[in-house]
């Protein structure tokens, strides 16, 4: 199961699909709570987003999977197994973090401010997409990444990333690291200014059963820049857990 970052989507997976049914695994991947068909959450917060997690394992009648959480879907996997660890079979985590901190901390303030301005200008979702995509990859994304993030980006409502944003700040599951028994694969982009591949190869040390990688010359969107070898390194991963 797919969990997709903030300026994303489930279409953010498309890269995906095609390894997983390939080897006969079921492919599921949703838009978390205000983003796609899923309704908006209440306020800011991650347990709109385990509630849609499970809600969909329930619908689909799935005792536990393997979650797969890139970015804020990331740290929603990590709630998921904090709240219900019998329901995660294994975990892989890319570019995302442990924690966010205080969301009343002066880093987390300027943070939003930083990322609301250009909407509080008067910028719209599709222009913002089309300024921040080439942002998030490292310098040789393959071909076409860059109009694939913008496609997932531009369609996601400006009040939904803001919701997101705020929600991302809320987060700090690092106490819960030590307790994550499952198997846990950490991909961090080696040119990832946003969840960085040392942040990343830390949080790895903090989790008993736990693997970290590093890709090279990739940014934070190593499902779409870099899916040839974000794609190798899942399927082994995948086979490694279910033969377990």
């Amino acid at each position: 199961m797919f969990l997709h970052g903030v300026g994303s989507g489930k279409d953010g997976f498309q890269h995906q699909i095609q390894p997983v049914v390939s080897n006969g695994w079921r492919f599921i991947s949703i838009d978390a709570p205000g983003f796609g068909d899923t309704p908006p959450p209440n306020k800011p917060g991650f347990q709109p987003h385990i509630d849609v997690v499970l809600g969909v394992m329930d619908e689909l009648n799935i005792k536990s999977a393997i979650l797969c959480g890139h970015s804020l879907g990331g740290m929603a996997a990590q709630e998921v197994v904090a709240c219900a660890p019998d329901r995660v079979m294994g975990l892989i985590l890319s570019a995302t973090s442990p924690a966010f901190g205080r969301p009343d901390g002066d880093f987390q303030k300027r943070f939003l401010q930083d990322r609301f301005a250009p909407f509080d200008q008067g910028m719209t979702m599709p222009e913002f997409a089309q300024a921040f995509a080439p942002k998030l990859v490292g310098p040789d994304p393959v071909s076409g990444a860059i109009e694939d993030i913008i496609s997932v980006m531009k369609s996601v409502p400006v009040e939904t990333y803001r919701c997101a944003m705020r929600t991302i700040t809320t987060f700090d599951r690092r106490n819960n690291l030590p307790k994550i028994e499952v198997p846990t694969l950490l991909i961090a982009g080696e040119m990832d200014t946003n969840s960085p591949a040392a942040m990343m190869r830390k949080m790895a040390s903090k989790i008993a059963n736990a693997n970290f990688i590093e890709l090279p010359q990739t940014g934070h969107m190593a499902p779409i820049e870099n899916p040839d070898g974000f794609n190798q390194h899942m399927v082994q991963f995948i086979k490694r857990v279910l033969l377990s």
